[in-house]
């Protein structure tokens, strides 16, 4: 059997293949303490958030106030994303960026030498752990809220309630997606959370504060917003399932540069 007749089933085992890839950066994530540390930080700011976001809409209620505020379970449990998923962008910054940041990317691509492996084995590991950790967020936020607002709450269905959960978890898994993305075209732990931080949450909420004509309509087609309106099935300019595929189209339009990004650039 000649060299050239070897050549390629080395190359499909070079790496270990896409499994080997996934089962090496499985055992990187679980083997680090800060990703138990960030799940829970994660968990715990989400239960925070909502229980004193509903214990102040159940004390406008019974001090009578006539602007009391109005809140359901569900829609308790998406707003504490707005802060939870802080929590979540860090985990994913950690995967990518924090082993641009310690030298240990060399290794990476040492032991997965196709650099487009390496980044979707990331995602592969990342995305199915923010699903999971964003659906238990929002459970434990319903529950947490319908525990709290009792009588004082917004009346909800249960299929709101499941969307609600488990468009959490489909959400900001496509969004640590689309920070591991960011990631790897920045290649910087403080430039990859500024961006994450400053495209997720601080732009929207400038550009819904300016007012400006067609500019509150734009900050609907931003991850953040459509993953709200999805989550809480809220039709504005599209329809709410709609929502979920702006978040996926953003985290593959990163995932494209990051592609780029990595088959130019050394590590």
């Amino acid at each position: 059997m000649s060299t050239m007749e070897l050549r390629p089933r080395e190359r499909h085992h070079r790496g270990g293949g896409f499994p080997g890839a996934v089962a090496a950066e499985w055992t990187k994530l679980w083997s680090l303490r800060s990703t138990w540390v960030i799940l829970a930080a994660a968990v715990s700011m989400e239960g925070g958030y909502v229980f004193f976001q509903a214990l102040s809409v159940k004390s406008q209620h019974i001090s009578g106030r006539p602007d009391a505020a109005t809140s359901s379970a569900p829609e308790s449990a998406v707003d504490a994303v707005v802060v939870s998923q802080l929590a979540i962008i860090a985990l994913a910054v950690l995967v990518i960026a924090g082993e641009y940041a310690s030298g240990s990317m060399r290794t990476t691509l040492q032991w997965i030498p196709v650099r487009t492996r390496m980044l979707l084995a990331k995602c592969a590991v990342v995305a199915p752990v923010l699903f999971a950790t964003g659906a238990l967020m929002g459970l434990v936020g319903v529950v947490l809220a319908d525990r709290i607002l009792g009588q004082y709450g917004t009346p909800y269905t249960t299929g709101s309630a499941l969307r609600a959960i488990l468009g959490m978890g489909a959400v900001l898994a496509l969004c640590g997606v689309l920070t591991i993305g960011f990631g790897a075209v920045l290649r910087s732990v403080a430039g990859t959370l500024t961006v994450s931080f400053v495209l997720l949450l601080a732009l929207p909420m400038l550009l819904q504060m300016s007012k400006m004509a067609g500019v509150e309509q734009a900050v609907d087609f931003m991850p953040s917003m459509a993953g709200l309106r999805f989550m809480l099935s809220e039709e504005v300019y599209y329809p709410p399932t709609l929502g979920l595929f702006i978040v996926a189209a953003w985290a593959v339009a990163a995932l494209i540069a990051a592609h780029v990004a990595l088959r130019r650039r050394d590590a």
